[in-house]
């Protein structure tokens, strides 16, 4: 059913969502059920394969023998109106996309393809809201999900207050944000500082006892700032 080497669009049917989730599920060249792969799940799943070429990167190491076996999951959103009600760190619409990869997602993973079954085996990874929800989800069910690489994630008070609730937790965060986006301009109009909440927020990462990667990069709030992590973060946590 699914193509080994490419990236295969899938349809999901969401009842916590109310909406059929399209996907986009790459399994490498040498996929076998005969060897349990990690899982990494990327929201903004178009940025991540497009203009990220996630899978690429993936490829690369892999063939040099850097990294282990591992599938990777885009997850697509439908429109910025959706993607914002879905991510945003206040809005209560994200608890159902944070239903919809715990209890709906990752069951199906599991039971379709031949995963590792355990939360250091789980990576998510999002940039800029889609970095918020990966970190929201690993706060909440840090034994389920452990691993998150962040790419400029918005923090708000929420994000703040489900640290403090977590505590100390088994958690491993590849955490990035560009040293120009202390005025980075949302899609409204309006400006915002995401720079200053991401380094507060760092201190409370390592106040909490959380492991962390932790860079501040030359660079704004665009690909261009973060798709030359990719490998790095590819490495940091699936190598050998």
């Amino acid at each position: 059913m699914f193509q080994q080497g490419l990236v295969n669009p899938y349809e999901l049917k969401s009842r916590f969502l109310d909406r059929t989730v399209k996907l986009g599920i790459y399994l490498p060249q040498n996929y076998s059920r005969l060897y349990k792969h990690q899982v990494i799940i990327a929201f903004d799943g178009q940025d991540f394969s497009q203009l990220g070429q996630l899978h690429r990167s993936y490829e690369k190491l892999y063939a040099d023998n850097e990294i282990e076996r591992a599938i990777i999951i885009y997850i697509h959103y439908p429109d910025v109106a959706v993607r914002t009600k879905e991510y945003h760190p206040d809005s209560p619409a994200k608890q159902q996309m944070i239903q919809f990869v715990t209890v709906e997602l990752m069951p199906y993973l599991d039971q379709n393809f031949a995963t590792l079954k355990t939360g250091n085996a789980r990576l998510l990874m999002g940039d800029s809201l889609a970095a918020s929800i990966s970190l929201s989800i690993v706060l909440a069910y840090p034994m389920n999900f452990s691993r998150a690489a962040l790419f400029s994630p918005m923090i708000t008070d929420t994000i703040n207050e489900e640290l403090a609730v977590a505590g100390t937790s088994p958690l491993d965060l590849y955490h990035v944000i560009g040293k120009e986006e202390h005025a980075f301009k949302l899609t409204k109009g309006e400006e915002a500082d995401f720079l200053t909440p991401n380094r507060d927020f760092h201190d409370r990462l390592i106040a909490t006892g959380v492991t962390t990667e932790y860079k501040e990069l030359e660079g704004g709030h665009t690909w261009k700032t973060w798709k030359p992590e990719l490998e790095l973060v590819l490495k940091y946590f699936l190598s050998h």
